[in-house]
């Protein structure tokens, strides 16, 4: 397999849904103090679906293409359907990721179930820092 899969270039140099939400209902943050990848969600849910997503994030090409990625796939899904992926999803959604790699699967994972909670429980993580 080479460095980054096809999926993983194309939402690194295409990204989808980049950007921040005006006043979302939920926001979730999540960011890995050893590699330093960071991924921030917007989005607005109804009806216990995903009805708009954005996100920001900060990282290598793989952190990158992982929230865009997410972001796609979570687009008018139900939150008890996102609740249940594991890095391994992600991982699929991504097209493979190198052994180097999976800990963005997993930061991936982390936004994602981070965002239904942020929702169920009415937590809005406060947008933080994120490096440029």
């Amino acid at each position: 397999m080479s460095r980054y899969s096809q999926t993983v270039v194309d939402h690194f140099t295409n990204p989808r849904n980049a950007g921040e939400l005006d006043e979302p209902d939920v926001r979730a943050f999540i960011g890995n103090p050893v590699c330093g990848d960071q991924i921030m969600l917007t989005a607005r849910i109804r009806d216990g679906v995903v009805e708009e997503i954005r996100f920001r994030a900060h990282g290598c090409a793989a952190s990158l293409a992982t929230a865009s990625v997410i972001t796609e796939a979570a687009q008018g899904a139900k939150l008890t359907d996102i609740e249940s992926w594991d890095d391994q999803r992600v991982e699929e959604l991504l097209g493979g990721l190198a052994p180097d790699q999976r800990h963005v699967a997993t930061l991936g994972t982390q936004v994602a179930h981070r965002l239904v909670t942020n929702h169920r429980e009415g937590v809005d993580d406060d947008a933080p820092l994120i490096c440029a």
